[in-house]
């Protein structure tokens, strides 16, 4: 089996390459699930090593009985692009086949949701199964009837095309029972279809959400490569350990690249570029698309023909490359066929050929073959590339009218957004500019006014940022911070898990020092007490700081109250559903008054029995702080700062995690109690509500809203 990210010409086993991943088991009671799924975010997870001692579970026990718990028949792995979710679909299915690992099952299905795109007609999933295996014909009964001994793989949630219209009425109970692909999908995932079988499903973090989650037993998150598993990585792919070590701890030495090569994808990137630049002085790169952009320039000097024309016919393939790459991704589709290379005039060469895969796939008509980029990110950098060669792209995916029609799911653009930044960047610019015809000032600066301007208002507003500011530290461009200018800074990063990219993309918007930090909300993240320190002399800066519904125990409390002591700045705390007790919230009450500006803390659902409210209550009576809130009161006034918060939260949250917001409210908070407070309240979360059902272009999330309005009119 050859390595999945090989590229035409070389011959790398799968065996030979394949580096371990990190596996962490995610939350089982229902709520949980709620609650990680719309904290996942599009970024890498890094759990470090308390995640190892608790959580870590290898591939074969994914199917597994753990922790006395029933072994699963549905599980889903979620991890960020360029994590590994398919070369690790790959390495199971090797082992399987070699009696290394899921000795229980006699029968393996693997689907591709690229190739699940290209069926456009009603179907039966005994052809779904001999559209590529057409050797089973005559022994797919036998597999079928024997359900229980059967895994089904589905690589790639994220990719459908149809993933937003999962949740629908139509069942498909026989395989060969004919109906459209979604139904197909749906079926299987409820158990109506093929009962008793496994499923393994796979799915980038941005479409998670439309993933019926009571249908999954276990929920594990692929987190990349450990430190060891970078340096093994390196090692292996140089296959000479002196240069490996070497080339290791070159990238050690850069924060970025490093934390970057967790990514297994960009880890290989980065060891592809460093191959072919060694011996050559060049600056390190500094961001993702700079690397992207190094590996680019790589293959057009090694892979293209020399043309006597100069850089014309290599910008006229890349173009063309380009808008294959951008029509495909507003589509969101990741598997095109010959004709749809041709109507983008892409011809097939030595340079195409180092970014395209082709595979071959059994249609009724005969053998056809189907091209993809080598790894989807490929395609979102072409696609941005596309963007910057085209003088009027269309539709102009920077329009915000555009950009809202396109939005597939939450984030389905982030990463795009972010490589054409780096590409519009100055370094960029002049780097590209060697191999292709650029015209450096087309949308340059219409692109850093957008930009900015989008900082600025979620600055203002309160609305999340983190996207806008890793295209922020995409143009590395300092000076940017005297445009920006907001009235106010408050800074939204929650309902994401936080990578160290992520913290590094922070630190550095926070470190151009735009005005006083009015509020950081980490709300819904992954931070602990390693982050927390890290991030100390940012909280010593910030007025305003909401941790709520994070995974912070008593350790992480420990660290906050420890840097509250000598807080000169925050004046306000405010932190629902930790996981913290009595031990970590009566630190609180050690923090003098005399040495903080703290007026303010808000704590609501946490580990906290009746006697330890009533100790609390006792010990906090001496204290200056304006109210320490552990419980639900019918107090208006008391509440009253609170209820603006979440109202302030579901103005600026996109529809998906409006809904999963509002769920954990209720759900684990006010479930079962009505305050006399709560009536306004609830009809205005019901006016918010009923604007986006009425604004809502997707089918699948108005009903999510429809029912969530429903549940909130029972509290009114």
């Amino acid at each position: 089996m050859v390595y999945y990210n090989t590229r035409p010409g070389e011959k790398i086993q799968l065996s030979d390459q394949f580096t371990n991943l990190l596996l962490v088991k995610g939350h089982d009671s229902l709520e949980f699930k709620r609650h990680e799924l719309l904290s996942f975010g599009q970024k890498r997870i890094h759990l470090q090593e308390r995640s190892r001692l608790q959580m870590e579970i290898k591939p074969g026990q994914l199917f597994m009985q753990i922790n006395d718990k029933r072994a699963p028949n549905i599980t889903l792995v979620s991890g960020v692009a360029g994590i590994g979710k398919t070369v690790l679909l790959q390495k199971i299915v090797y082992d399987w086949a070699n009696n290394d690992c899921f000795n229980n099952f006699e029968f393996i299905l693997q689907f591709s949701f690229r190739d699940l795109n290209l069926i456009n007609e009603p179907t039966s999933f005994r052809n779904l199964v001999l559209r590529k295996n057409s050797h089973l014909s005559k022994g797919l009964n036998v597999v079928f009837q024997a359900a229980k001994k059967l895994l089904i793989i589905l690589d790639g949630f994220d990719e459908f095309r149809l993933c937003s219209s999962l949740a629908g009425d139509c069942y498909i109970t026989d395989p060969d029972e004919v109906g459209d692909v979604v139904d197909i999908i749906h079926s299987l995932l409820r158990g109506e279809l093929l009962m008793g079988a496994s499923i393994l499903l796979t799915s980038r973090p941005t479409a998670v959400s439309y993933i019926p989650v009571e249908t999954i037993d276990r929920f594990v998150i692929i987190t990349g490569f450990s430190e060891r598993d970078i340096r093994n990585f390196f090692l292996k792919y140089y296959q000479d350990e002196e240069v490996g070590g070497q080339m290791f701890l070159r990238v050690k030495g850069n924060d970025f690249l490093f934390t970057l090569c967790f990514v297994p994808a960009f880890c290989y990137i980065v060891c592809s570029v460093f191959k072919e630049e060694q011996g050559e002085c060049q600056k390190e790169p500094k961001t993702m698309s700079d690397i992207y952009s190094r590996y680019l320039t790589v293959l057009l000097r090694h892979h293209s023909r020399p043309q006597p024309t100069g850089k014309e016919p290599v910008t006229h393939t890349l173009r063309n490359l380009g808008s294959l790459a951008y029509s495909k991704l507003l589509q969101h589709n990741t598997l095109f066929y010959q004709h749809d290379l041709q109507a983008h005039s892409v011809q097939l060469d030595t340079l195409v050929n180092s970014f395209l895969d082709e595979t071959c796939v059994q249609e009724p008509d005969g053998a056809q073959s189907v091209f993809s980029f080598t790894h989807f990110t490929i395609q979102e950098f072409f696609a941005a590339l596309h963007y910057i060669l085209e003088p009027e792209p269309f539709p102009d995916l920077m329009n915000v009218d555009t950009m809202t029609e396109y939005t597939i799911a939450s984030g389905f653009l982030d990463i795009f957004q972010r490589f054409l930044s780096g590409l519009l960047s100055e370094r960029n610019q002049t780097l590209l500019s060697k191999h292709m015809e650029l015209d450096k000032a087309t949308k340059s600066e219409s692109y850093c006014h957008w930009l900015l301007s989008g900082i600025k208002e979620h600055c203002e507003n309160g609305s999340s940022i983190l996207n806008l500011l890793h295209c922020l530290f995409e143009q590395q461009n300092d000076s940017m911070a005297e445009r920006i200018n907001p009235q106010n800074v408050r800074v939204h990063i929650g309902d994401n898990i936080l990578t160290p990219v992520d913290f590094t993309v922070l630190k550095y918007f926070l470190d151009m020092k735009i005005g006083d930090l009015e509020e950081l909300d980490i709300t819904a993240t992954n931070i602990d007490s390693a982050a927390l320190r890290n991030l100390q002399p940012y909280l010593k800066q910030c007025e305003r700081l909401c941790l709520g519904w994070t995974d912070i125990g008593n350790n992480e409390l420990k660290e906050l109250c420890d840097a509250l002591k000598d807080n000169k700045t925050l004046q306000e705390l405010w932190i629902e559903g930790s996981n913290a007790d009595y031990d970590g919230i009566s630190g609180f009450t050690a923090i003098p008054s005399t040495n903080t500006t703290l007026k303010k803390v808000v704590l609501v659902g946490h580990c906290l029995r009746e006697e330890d409210l009533v100790r609390l209550s006792q010990s906090l009576k001496p204290s200056n702080l304006g109210f320490l809130i552990t419980g639900f009161s019918d107090d208006r006034d008391q509440w009253e700062g609170w209820c603006d918060w979440i109202l302030q939260r579901c103005q600026v949250c996109d529809s998906e995690k409006l809904v999963y917001f509002l769920i954990k409210i209720f759900n684990e908070f006010l479930q079962n109690k009505t305050f006399l407070w709560m009536l306004q309240w609830c009809k205005e979360l019901q006016e918010i509500l009923q604007d986006r059902i009425r604004k809502c272009k997707t089918e699948a999330t108005r009903n999510k809203l429809e029912k969530l309005k429903d549940t909130i009119s029972r509290h009114c």
